[in-house]
């Protein structure tokens, strides 16, 4: 009986020593990350010129709640807090501008296009930057 608990403590602690570390909580911010890849790609596949106003508020949805669970993961490295931080304000910044977007289309406000273009090339350009540090950064032992 002692030597149950004493290989369940052992299995136990063990799992909790991995879980706490950098690179399995560089892989739950990648998770998200890939999430909101794959969810707004196959919500918005197939748009051409024609954009289905619907399917792009479903991914605006999607990417809005991918920032919420970005910015409610726990991490304790700080350098892993400063990316996941920088992720959920790309995140944020993408699902207002696909928005403004939509509301540029219905009213047809060219001032209005330029400005959510802007947001759009701004969080694409972060998000870049973002993604490349922290790849170099989980990669890194």
């Amino acid at each position: 009986m002692n030597n149950k608990i004493i290989l369940i403590f052992i299995g136990l602690t063990f799992l909790a020593s991995c879980a706490d570390s950098k690179q399995f909580q560089c892989q739950k911010i990648y998770q998200i990350a890939n999430e909101v890849a794959q969810e707004t790609k196959s919500l918005t596949k197939g748009q051409g010129t024609e954009i289905d106003q619907k399917s792009w508020l479903l991914a605006a949805d999607k990417i809005e709640q991918a920032a919420e669970n970005m910015k409610k993961l726990a991490v304790k490295y700080p350098e892993l807090e400063k990316y996941k931080t920088a992720f959920a304000q790309v995140y944020k910044d993408y699902a207002t501008a696909t928005r403004e977007i939509i509301q540029v289309i219905e009213t047809r406000n060219k001032n209005g296009a330029k400005l959510a273009q802007e947001k759009v090339r701004k969080a694409g350009q972060l998000e870049q930057e973002t993604g490349e540090a922290f790849n170099t950064y989980c990669q890194a032992q």
